[in-house]
């Protein structure tokens, strides 16, 4: 059995963006060989930036409210909503909430060992050092 932590877990951070992603379950961090997990903090006003890949996904709204665009639509999304993203449609989705927006998003057929460690390229936060004081 693989336990993954959100604080061990590798992730990525843009803080132009207000989004911190933290890669869960994949081929990196597990035996996973068929999907890959994420979940993603962003802060009021903050964006995934519009992107496509190959694989399809879907983003499980867990709290907070914003706006999801697949394609050429955009609507209101929030906590208990499902968005199904099929393969290669542009997406990406904005916090218009005044509280962080959280989600869980899994995708398959899973990016690449590569992509996986480049776009998730730093340690967990249990596993930075300290800050000085």
């Amino acid at each position: 059995m693989f336990v993954l932590h959100l604080a061990t877990a590798p992730r990525y951070q843009r803080p132009a963006d207000g989004i911190t992603s933290y890669l869960l379950a994949s081929p990196r961090t597990s035996q996973a060989q068929h999907l890959v997990t994420t979940y993603v903090v962003l802060q009021p006003g903050g964006r995934q930036q519009r992107h496509s890949h190959a694989a399809e996904q879907v983003y499980f709204i867990l709290a907070g409210q914003g706006r999801m665009t697949v394609g050429d639509e955009t609507q209101t999304v929030q906590a208990g909503d499902c968005i199904f993203i099929p393969g290669g449609a542009p997406h990406g989705l904005v916090n218009t909430g005044a509280a962080a927006l959280h989600y869980f998003s899994a995708a398959a057929p899973p990016f690449s060992a590569e992509a996986l460690r480049t776009a998730w390229p730093l340690p967990g936060e249990a596993d930075e050092p300290p800050a000085s004081p």
